[in-house]
Formats: structure tokens, C-alpha cells, sequence
């Protein structure tokens, strides 16, 4: 599963279903992935403290984080200027795409990606 970041950021804000559903992913050993462009924006998060951050790291560091490499830039580019999205969401879509991971989300108007799973909590 690719998390996106409203999922990480619902997390830490302590939304139960959130929590519970993540919770019971990591306990039955699905892989958990999240893109380097979802670490980046957790941690520019401006409300955030020197304390709020460091937890947010340590949080975040339990999931693979998948780089952005130029293959994956490559990915990036194609999905997004096929599909009209900003950079951010087109690097997570992408991400799924890579790891072949259905991609978790809160987005209201779910990406409609063809061959992206789309995972709703």
C-alpha cells in the first residue's frame, strides 16, 4: 500500500479510523510505502514544532520511503502531464504505479489512474 499524505497526516492527527486501519496493516505484515514527496510534505508541515517534527520522523521512518530516482521522475513526468495533476499528487500516484501497491487515500475526488488501485479510509 502507498500511503498518501492526507492518510499520514490524518494519523497523526489522531483520527481513529486512521489509526486502527494502519495499526492493523502493520500488525498483519502488509507493506507499507510511502513516496519521498509525502516525507517532504509531512515534515514542511508549518505547524509543526522542533519535538513535533523529530516524532514525525520516527513515525515516518516505519515506512518504506521510495525515492525519487530518474526512472521514477520519468513516471512522475508522464503522469502528470497525462492526467493534469500537481507535482506532489502525480509523485505518489507514481509511486503506486512503481511498487504496483494500490494507493491510500482521503481524496475526495480519488486519481483515476488506469492500472492505480484506488484504497478509501
Amino acid at each position: 500500500m502507498v500511503l498518501d499524505t492526507n492518510i499520514i497526516i490524518a494519523y497523526l492527527n489522531g483520527d481513529e479510523q486512521v489509526i486502527e486501519t494502519v495499526r492493523q496493516w502493520f500488525v498483519g505484515g502488509v507493506g507499507l510505502f510511502i513516496s519521498a514527496v509525502t516525507y517532504a510534505e509531512v515534515l514542511a508541515l508549518r505547524e509543526a514544532s522542533a519535538a513535533d517534527i523529530e516524532s514525525m520522523r520516527r513515525f515516518l521512518d516505519l515506512f518504506v520511503v521510495i525515492p525519487v530516482d530518474k526512472a521514477l521522475a520519468e513516471n512522475i513526468a508522464a503522469v502528470k502531464r497525462g492526467n493534469k495533476l500537481k507535482f506532489p499528487d502525480a509523485a505518489i500516484v507514481a509511486t503506486a504505479h512503481y511498487t504496483t501497491s494500490p494507493l491510500v487515500t482521503r481524496d475526495k475526488r480519488p486519481h483515476k489512474i488506469k492500472g492505480i488501485e484506488v484504497v478509501s479510509i
